[in-house]
């Protein structure tokens, strides 16, 4: 979670006029998904099963098209038509090779409805989703979102691939966000009681089994979700994805070097940003004094005029935000976002090392945004211990468990990894039984 985005922000997206969120059935049983793709009007369709994804461009004479890559619209290698019923929402989608074959995928029917509850006086807006029909009471696993501030009710598709598979699904906007009141904050404490709010708001629902509930939380969610399982005993398990058992300080120190090794930076260059950086991660834990500030300026006035300055400005990394705003800017602003809008001290593994609920960790052994080298660690310890959790690592991937290129500019995702998927589904299954 870099400083970046805790300062930009991001724009959110219009509203599509097609209703396509959702999780498609072909014949032969395998599961797809689409979503829209924030702050464009595209959608993104993924193959549960074999982790290949594209964007879904708009094409000439209605529908959708794709390369068979992640992003490009040509050469068209995908068609994509929906079946549209009233409101515009989905029944169907025939998928189109570049053979011309042809494939009907029937949207999978579930039982969704908006719901709104209430965190420390502050009304948070959510969705809960449920497999179709009647029947017993469902259990219900809550997605946490990650650091972004771009709603999740509308765009996130975990619920509905949970509800295709016989459990219920519960999203909620971030406080700030979407539909959901307050003010946008990445301060973990709040945010997990938000969570507890949501958890708690499930408990007093007819359809859903209170004792079978659960949290899955990726990236930033990897903090807050086992901080609301430690807050609410209602919680009977946790997934993470992508997550990190360490604080936002460390991540970012350990994040920024393989950052800018991506960018073609080399070894010397990024030694001396580390210098730097260090400077930095002192002046905020010594509460950014007089004095902190004056030794920052003094460490880069040294390597003025340096190349990996500029190269660095504006990347995700708290270095690389400060250099963007500006030293003026930096001094007014940085010390409030520390102190008020996110934790970069937090120390996750006391809270960890309290939990004796199962827990699944998913990580990407080539993660550039949360190193997962540390957190491994940390969680065979837990392991070591007796504690009740599993670590899964997939190899050549990168954050969100994506498959990428490397190349001159960087990493270019090429797909979900294959099984990642059906590691979630699968041991959530198991936990929900």
């Amino acid at each position: 979670m870099a400083l970046g985005t805790l300062v930009l922000g991001v724009a959110l997206a219009a509203a599509p006029s097609e209703d396509l969120l959702g999780v498609y059935r072909f014949p032969d049983g395998r599961l797809a998904g689409v979503r829209p793709v924030a702050d464009e009007d595209a959608w993104r369709y993924v193959d549960f099963a074999t982790g290949a994804s594209h964007k879904m461009h708009r094409a000439e004479g209605g529908g959708f098209q794709s390369s068979d890559d992640w992003a490009s619209a040509a050469p068209v290698r995908l068609r994509y038509r929906f079946d549209l019923g009233p409101g515009s929402r989905a029944r169907a989608l025939v998928l189109e090779g570049a053979d011309g074959r042809r494939e009907k995928a029937v949207r999978v029917g579930v039982r969704e409805r908006g719901a709104t509850f209430t965190s420390a006086n502050t009304a948070l807006y959510g969705k809960l989703v449920l497999p179709a029909g009647g029947g017993p009471r469902h259990p219900v696993v809550v997605f946490v979102h990650g650091s972004d501030n771009a709603p999740s009710v509308d765009r996130e598709l975990l619920p509905y691939l949970l509800a295709a598979n016989g459990i219920g699904g519960f999203v909620f906007d971030k406080r700030g966000t979407g539909r959901s009141h307050g003010e946008y904050t990445q301060l973990f404490q709040v945010l997990a009681d938000d969570v507890v709010a949501g958890v708690r708001w499930l408990r007093k629902q007819k359809d859903v089994n209170g004792a079978r509930i659960g949290l899955a939380g990726f990236s930033q969610g990897g903090w807050v979700a086992p901080l609301a399982a430690s807050r609410e005993p209602a919680v009977r398990f946790v997934l993470v994805g992508y997550g990190l058992a360490m604080p936002v300080a460390d991540e970012d120190r350990l994040e920024a070097p393989l950052k800018l090794g991506s960018m073609g930076l080399d070894p010397a260059a990024i030694r001396e940003f580390e210098e730097v950086n260090a400077v930095l991660h002192a002046t905020a834990r010594g509460g950014f004094t007089a004095e902190g500030w004056r030794r920052l300026e003094e460490k880069l006035a040294a390597y003025a005029g340096r190349p990996w300055l500029e190269k660095a400005r504006g990347t995700e990394t708290w270095l690389g935000q400060l250099l963007a705003m500006g030293m003026e800017q930096a001094r007014d602003r940085v010390p409030r976002l520390f102190t008020t809008f996110f934790d970069p001290f937090y120390d996750p593994v006391p809270t960890l090392a309290s939990l004796d609920v199962p827990m699944l960790w998913l990580l990407a052994a080539e993660d550039i945004e949360a190193p997962p080298g540390p957190t491994v660690a940390v969680l065979e310890r837990l392991r070591g211990a007796g504690k009740p959790v599993e670590v899964v690592v997939f190899p050549g991937t990168d954050h969100g468990i994506r498959e990428f290129v490397a190349g001159p500019g960087g990493r270019t995702t090429t797909r979900y990894a294959p099984g990642y998927f059906k590691a979630v589904v699968d041991w959530l299954k198991r936990q929900t039984r």
